[in-house]
């Protein structure tokens, strides 16, 4: 059945990494009930939004960005089952770009539009910068090296440019990416457990981690 809505992009600097790529009949209904959770720090913002005469239409966008890069997309396992997410990792110009594309294919750039910025957006965004900055010095992940067991690979730990944990493969050369299987802190809990710790289920990635430097490091 056609009804005319919305492919939507909506940023949200609690997590300024990701962008949320969905469909909505209203866009602005659908961001008042996201809002209404006390899940997110800082609330969810429309970037831009692309007119559409069918539901579902973001699906296909979704498929589109998979194929490119399927590391882009938020997954996760949950009670051994794999979610994924509506959440990709690039930028909202990024995720516009490609809309951008789609529409000029189409000769449908009219059904386009960004939104303007509003100033209680740019205060959250200050805010959220802000934080982000004292994360970063708070954490301040000490450098080593280590093997795991799980891949029988060699990997190499630092503080990344945002203050996350950034675990790199040395036998690829590549970054683990946080979507990785197994993840990173499945290769941590190895690690650890290849030098005789015990490992806790709940232990979150960054105990693990610092357990595994005073170990190494001494």
């Amino acid at each position: 059945m056609n009804k005319t809505g919305y492919i939507y992009i909506l940023k949200n600097p609690s997590f300024k990494e990701y962008v949320k790529i969905g469909y909505a009949d209203d866009v602005e209904k659908r961001v008042a009930r996201l809002n209404k959770t006390e899940c997110t720090p800082f609330a969810f913002r429309i970037y831009a939004t692309y007119k559409v005469d069918s539901r579902l239409s973001d699906l296909p966008l979704h498929q589109l960005i998979d194929s490119l890069n399927p590391n882009l997309r938020s997954k996760d396992v949950i009670d051994e089952k794999v979610r994924v997410r509506e959440f990709f990792a690039m930028s909202p110009e990024q995720a516009y770009d490609i809309l951008l594309a789609i529409a000029k294919i189409n000769g449908l750039t009219e059904n386009l539009e960004k939104y303007e910025q509003t100033q209680d957006a740019e205060e959250d965004e200050i805010i959220a910068e802000t934080i982000s900055e004292l994360k970063w010095n708070r954490h301040h992940f000490k450098d080593i090296e280590f093997t795991s067991s799980l891949t029988g690979h060699k990997y190499r730990g630092t503080t990344a440019d945002d203050g996350t944990l950034k675990i790199i493969d040395l036998t690829t050369n590549e970054e683990v990416p946080n979507n990785a299987t197994p993840s990173k802190k499945a290769i941590i809990g190895v690690a650890l457990e290849d030098l005789g710790q015990e490992v806790q289920k709940n232990d979150s990635l960054y105990q693990r981690y610092h357990r595994l430097c005073k170990i190494i490091l001494g």
